[in-house]
């Protein structure tokens, strides 16, 4: 899952992605509204995005009316001040998902992102499979037979983006956005060396091969 944080504070900006990273999930960032209006306009791609209300050059709610009004239609986590019911009213009007108040506890955040991805995808399963590979998307576990497997983080994210993408050819370009994000061209050349890994421990000695790689376009696991 790939998410857009707004915030204008750089420690507590720099804590969410952190945090979000931690547990799996692929961020972006940005200071301001107008930096972020440019990133979803580019990528568009964004499964959820948290966005502070009091921000420069274009403020939260503005942002987010922007948006709607141009048809995005991604869930959006609004950040308000402690009394600011005010904001809470005009950000649910404007289009908002669901709101916290700061400060807040990181594990609150969390929850209510997974609960928006929830609702947003009601219909999505949480086991993934295909052959004798189960892929437990809730608790984070992966089993081929009766063995577990330890992934990274990244071996993971490749794992269940080629899994919810079977039957197609990722192209390499797209999974390193899905990976890095805007930090893609930082960290594309490890690409490689992560997909050698997590083949070596999904397929390991077995006949039958999960993940394959087209040569000169991307990967895919077929369905």
């Amino acid at each position: 899952m790939r998410l857009l944080v707004v915030e204008d504070e750089t420690e507590l900006l720099d804590a969410i992605a952190e945090g979000l990273r931690d547990n799996y999930f692929t961020v972006d960032t940005a200071l301001n509204g107008s930096e972020a209006l440019h990133k979803i306009r580019v990528e568009e791609t964004y499964d959820i995005i948290v966005l502070d209300i009091m921000l420069p050059k274009i403020d939260g709610v503005s942002l987010l009316k922007k948006i709607r009004n141009e048809g995005y239609k991604m869930p959006v986590l609004m950040l308000t001040a402690r009394d600011g019911i005010g904001d809470k009213v005009q950000s649910l009007d404007s289009g908002a998902d669901d709101y916290l108040t700061k400060p807040f506890d990181f594990r609150e955040l969390l929850a209510r992102i997974r609960a928006l991805l929830r609702r947003e995808k009601e219909d999505k399963v949480t086991i993934l499979a295909i052959g004798d590979l189960v892929f437990d998307t809730r608790s984070h576990k992966v089993k081929r037979g009766k063995k577990v497997i330890d992934l990274t983080k990244k071996e993971y994210q490749i794992l269940e983006y080629l899994l919810l993408n079977k039957g197609r050819v990722v192209e390499k370009t797209e999974l390193e956005n899905h990976l890095w994000g805007e930090e893609a061209s930082l960290w594309s050349d490890t690409l490689r060396t992560h997909i050698k890994n997590l083949r070596r421990k999904v397929d390991g000695k077995s006949k039958v091969k999960i993940v394959k790689t087209i040569r000169g376009t991307g990967y895919e696991i077929e369905s």
